[in-house]
């Protein structure tokens, strides 16, 4: 794929064919739909990204567990970083 190409595809001025939507995939690691689908999140942190992925393999009680404390680490960072 040529630099003029992928150019035009990233300011949406032109559609990539799905083969090449297929390649740009595979080479950034990620699904054709991720690529697609603008309500995905980005996790620059891969060491982070590796927790949340194996969170979502967890059965619902696990999960459940897992989220109760991130909402109280959030929770109490927010409160610190207001009181500061």
């Amino acid at each position: 794929m040529n630099k003029k190409s992928l150019s035009l595809y990233e300011l949406e001025s032109n559609i990539p064919p799905a083969d090449a939507l297929k390649n740009i995939a595979d080479a950034l690691g990620v699904s054709s739909d991720a690529l697609l689908n603008d309500d995905t999140v980005a996790i620059k942190d891969k060491d982070l990204l590796k927790k949340f992925e194996a969170i979502q393999n967890m059965n619902e009680e696990d999960k459940a567990l897992v989220t109760r404390f991130l909402d109280l680490t959030i929770r109490d960072f927010n409160a610190r970083k207001a009181y500061k």
